[in-house]
């Protein structure tokens, strides 16, 4: 089929700047044109060749005229920018994700605990209830046997069940959801028809209702996913806002940062408040860890972009 298009349609695309390769040497004289000091260059061409013009771009973006608009921005900088701050925020942001990774990891790994140990032993004579229509809703089901071919089937341990129960379709939960994503197993939950068995999981964390666990949860995904994949999180925005539910009468009266319920002073707050609900006083070790690591990483230089961080109304005990 001829599509056909108004010649201003033509002129708009012809108008689009084609982003072409660029040196090193051409990106330093490119960010110096913008108003950027850059003290040392061959530090500079050793960074940009190990971290990479796109990727640092995240870091020098607070320092450009126009943030934090991200649709009309022009790329030039204010005046005092400094590639030395761009790479201070870089490593800062480096090692907060090695940090909050430790801890989100203990979280994922108790709440599918918590998923397998419960619904198994209400289902004991089922050890794939997570694949039965009477259990788990039947959308979920569909897209589940394509899910377990692509992520969990080809898992050694999966592949010698599979050799040594061949009548088996599935391997049992205790198997097949410890190589489930994060992401899926927090839709097994949501998808369980139960509302009884989703309120044991959610009872497990201190909620008794059904909305604001996979609110919380959700921020752990999220957070865990860009930790994993190594996207920045300094300037993290939540595309669905904290449910201010359990932290409601701790948080009143208190001075909030802005978009506290969307932003990473906020997510830190559900991230102590699940790790309470684990073993060994998690809560207390995580605020912490992480106001000992604000004092040694937040450098003068990046306190006008993360140091609100040090202002987190942190949790006292379990709540």
């Amino acid at each position: 089929m001829l599509l056909w298009y108004s010649p201003d349609f033509y002129n708009k695309l012809m108008a689009i700047e084609i982003k072409l390769a660029t040196t090193v040497e051409e990106q330093i004289k490119r960010l110096k044109n913008r108003g950027m000091t850059i003290r040392n260059e061959s530090f500079a061409k050793d960074m940009l060749l190990h971290i990479g013009y796109y990727r640092l771009g995240f870091y020098w973006f607070p320092m450009e005229r126009k943030y934090p608009n991200r649709e009309e921005h022009d790329h030039t900088f204010r005046e005092g920018a400094d590639f030395d701050t761009c790479i201070n925020l870089y490593k800062f942001d480096e090692a907060f994700r090695n940090l909050l990774s430790y801890y989100l990891l203990d979280i994922e790994v108790n709440v599918r605990t918590k998923v397998i140990y419960h619904i198994s032993n209400l289902h004991k004579d089922n050890p794939t209830w997570f694949a039965d229509n009477k259990i788990v809703m039947a959308p979920y089901i569909s897209q589940f046997e394509q899910k377990y071919k692509r992520e969990v089937a080809n898992n050694d341990v999966i592949k010698r069940h599979a050799q040594k129960h061949i009548n088996d379709k599935y391997a049992p939960a205790w198997k097949t959801l410890e190589y489930l994503s994060f992401g899926d197993l927090i839709r097994l939950i949501e998808n369980l028809k139960s509302s009884n068995e989703k309120l044991l999981i959610y009872g497990c964390y201190g909620f008794n209702e059904d909305k604001s666990f996979p609110n919380y949860i959700d921020v752990v995904r999220v957070l865990r996913n860009n930790c994993a994949h190594g996207h920045p999180i300094f300037d993290l925005t939540l595309s669905k806002s904290i449910r201010a539910s359990k932290l409601k009468k701790v948080l009143k009266g208190k001075s909030l940062h802005d978009n506290f319920h969307s932003n990473l002073q906020g997510a830190l707050l559900v991230i102590q408040y699940l790790l309470y609900y684990l073993p060994n006083n998690k809560g207390d070790d995580f605020r912490n860890q992480i106001e000992s690591f604000f004092e040694k990483w937040i450098t003068d230089d990046i306190v006008p972009i993360v140091g609100y961080l040090k202002d987190t109304p942190w949790l006292s005990q379990k709540i």
